[in-house]
């Protein structure tokens, strides 16, 4: 979401190749996009894929070429971007839009846009879902409902509303080909450049809703008494309305009946961090700074709230003959407000029977923004009714202090709640300190990782095509891979894995980086330049730290691959005419532990039919949402379904990486790293 002061910002937007300047351009000035008042002056970055695009920037949109592959699906997960739009011949957004004005900004957490040509040949809704578990919106352990209740909704907005065929009747073979050449039909004609769009939003109370749009001719539900009954084998298209209903807080239907509207309950959502869109949204004007210094209680902000001059100065003057002095007063509830907003006090003494507006609602408004919701609160009353003073902590009171006050209590609360928070700002600004450390960490190992034009331009230098894909842990981790040129005709890989996570994992990988780079010498035996490896890092890493790596040689002239493993993964070796894969061996001692080992120097054919998959345990090591790991026999046919698909010349590591992220945990515990490599079958000049 745009902050106020966002708004008129140049936008950032992500093309993907092979659209170009003059597309995008036509489609970001159109009526589709941005309403009227809103800034169109964009800044547009070119990627091939989503490994091109810097997870730096944040981009307010992502423009997708017509008629898509999957890669750019799997953007949804891999792009910082919340916005996907298919760039067509006939894009006509009409009600549906402008998607983004003046006045709103970003009004939706994840959006994409599509014809219907296009999602009915892609898993659009399964991928929206998979987006939305990575992006922290959904929890994993929801995901399987929410997948269930959009599957059915998108295909009902898919064939009901955008290709407005009728499906009663009974499903059998003869009547689900009929349909299916109908549908055809329908999509090479008009029906099939009308847009589809889900969209998702997490909204302040916790409930997520999503929404389902479609341009067709609209769906007029049954009454909400109607029977609820799953239908059985009359019904063509599976369960329909009533499933829907039985897995959703509510469902509802707009724009007559071409927008379903989706909302899940909060309890089955686990609790994320503080909303930062929210906060970013927030008006600066005339606001503290969120990190106030607090270093001693008594230099403490104390705002006194009470609508009694009298009793104002009674409480001030107590507090100030203890050596409080930082003090700042209100008179009503509005006005209580006001100076939050103005002084960010650090404790608040309030009166609860005021004006305008009474403590209760003072306390309701204030724990109810994210800036305030920690503020201790010590109410005052002279209420002698136990339900009133339960009321007040029902509704956020830190504390409560009777009239009339008594001085050494009145002291004595105000110090311990301002120790108490003194000791909670510590804490968060060590916090704070140790995440910026954690990201400066992040963005240092980052940057040891190939960008996506780099081994791709290093491909095109040896005639192959390269393809990676690294996903950073949840925690901070110790995977790297890297290319290293040794002549014109040699090509050397590695990928590394540290033991362990944290800033000592990080540390680590520069260390190694170091050494790998520190000359020019490219040793054409892998067993030979691992064992000087190893004997470096021995001398340079703790006790019990060590790493598992592989070197490997790629000959273009010979078509051979020559490698040497330290405990690694298995690398993966493929044909993509015979469609055969095998894991090669990649046995070995890790580095780091003993300091003369010996590594074997391994070699194998690479001609222009082979592939090569190299990758971190986070692949073979994280538990799927099935339960099992993606392992064995079970990665190499995901490998084979993969090559079989694409037809042999492929990105397969983006496309492993794209069918992983379906079905693993939003927070990965370790740090997902996967490469391949393939010979052109253009021969190298």
């Amino acid at each position: 979401m745009l902050s106020v002061g966002e708004v008129n910002l140049r936008p950032k937007v992500a093309v993907a190749q092979p659209l170009d300047h003059n597309r995008a351009a036509r489609v970001l000035s159109g009526p589709h996009i941005f309403g009227e008042g809103a800034n169109t002056d964009v800044e547009l970055f070119f990627g091939r894929s989503p490994e091109d695009f810097a997870r730096s920037n944040r981009y307010q949109m992502c423009l997708i070429p017509p008629e898509t592959g999957r890669e750019w699906l799997g953007a949804l997960v891999r792009l910082n971007c919340n916005y996907f739009v298919e760039c067509y011949d006939g894009l006509d957004l009409g009600d549906l839009g402008p998607l983004r004005t003046a006045k709103r900004g970003a009004a939706w957490d994840l959006l994409v846009c599509m014809s219907t040509q296009s999602a009915y040949q892609l898993p659009m809704a399964r991928k929206f879902v998979t987006a939305l578990r990575h992006r922290g919106i959904i929890h994993d352990t929801i995901a399987p409902t929410i997948e269930m209740a959009v599957q059915e909704a998108f295909a009902n907005s898919m064939i009901h509303g955008n290709l407005e065929m009728s499906t009663a009747g009974h499903l059998s073979m003869d009547r689900f080909n009929a349909l299916s050449e109908e549908t055809a039909r329908r999509l090479a004609a008009s029906f099939g450049n009308r847009v589809i769009m889900l969209t998702a939003k997490k909204r302040r109370n916790g409930h997520v809703e999503i929404t389902i749009n479609d341009q067709g001719g609209g769906f007029t539900p049954p009454p909400a008494t109607a029977e609820t009954k799953l239908p059985g084998a009359e019904s063509t298209f599976g369960r329909g309305l009533p499933l829907i209903r039985s897995l959703c807080q509510n469902v509802s239907f707009d724009r007559g009946g071409r927008t379903i509207r989706l909302t899940f309950i909060p309890e089955a959502i686990s609790p994320l961090p503080l909303d930062t869109d929210y906060v970013a949204g927030l008006d600066d004007t005339g606001r503290w700074e969120s990190d106030t210094d607090l270093r001693n209680p008594r230099d403490a902000t104390i705002l006194i709230a009470d609508d009694t001059m009298i009793s104002r100065e009674i409480i001030s003057s107590y507090l100030r003959s203890d050596g409080f002095t930082n003090l700042v007063f209100a008179k009503d509830g509005e006005d209580v407000l006001a100076q939050v907003q103005k002084h960010n006090p650090d404790l608040i003494i309030l009166d609860i029977i005021m004006p305008k507006l009474d403590g209760y609602d003072v306390c309701k408004t204030l724990r109810a923004d994210p800036a305030f919701a920690e503020t201790p609160i010590i109410a005052q009353t002279a209420l002698e009714e136990n339900e009133g003073r339960t009321r007040i902590f029902e509704d956020g009171a830190t504390d409560l202090i009777l009239k009339p006050l008594n001085k050494a209590e009145m002291i004595a609360r105000a110090r311990i709640h301002l120790e108490n928070r003194l000791l909670v700002k510590q804490l968060q600004a060590y916090r704070e300190r140790t995440r910026s450390e954690l990201e400066l960490a992040r963005d240092m190992q980052e940057m040891l990782i190939p960008k996506a034009e780099q081994y791709r331009g290093v491909g095109l230098d040896y005639g192959m095509t390269i393809s990676a894909s690294f996903q950073m842990s949840s925690e901070l981790g110790g995977d790297m891979w890297g290319l290293a040129p040794i002549d014109e005709n040699r090509l050397a890989v590695y990928i590394v894995d540290f033991a362990g996570h944290g800033l000592g994992a990080a540390l680590n990988t520069f260390r190694l980086h170091s050494l790998i780079w520190s000359d020019d010498k490219r040793d054409d035996d892998p067993g030979a330049y691992l064992g000087e490896l190893n004997r470096h890092l021995k001398g340079l890493l703790p006790v019990g730290q060590y790493a598992t790596m592989l070197y490997g040689v790629i000959n273009r002239t010979d078509e051979t691959f020559r490698y040497a493993s330290a405990a690694c993964t298995s690398p993966v070796l493929g044909n993509v005419q015979t469609g055969s894969t095998a894991f090669l061996d990649g046995s070995g001692v890790p580095l780091g532990v003993i300091r003369d080992a010996r590594y074997e120097t391994r070699e194998i054919p690479f001609g222009v039919d082979n592939f090569l998959l190299l990758y971190s345990d986070a692949l073979i090591e994280t538990v799927l949402n099935d339960g099992g790991f993606l392992e064995g026999e079970r990665l190499l046919n995901e490998v084979r379904n993969i090559i079989a698909e694409s037809g042999g010349m492929i990105d397969l590591a983006s496309h492993l990486a794209d069918q992983f992220m379906d079905r693993a945990p939003a927070r990965l515990h370790d740090d997902f790293t996967v490469v391949s490599l393939q010979p052109n079958r253009t021969p190298v000049s």
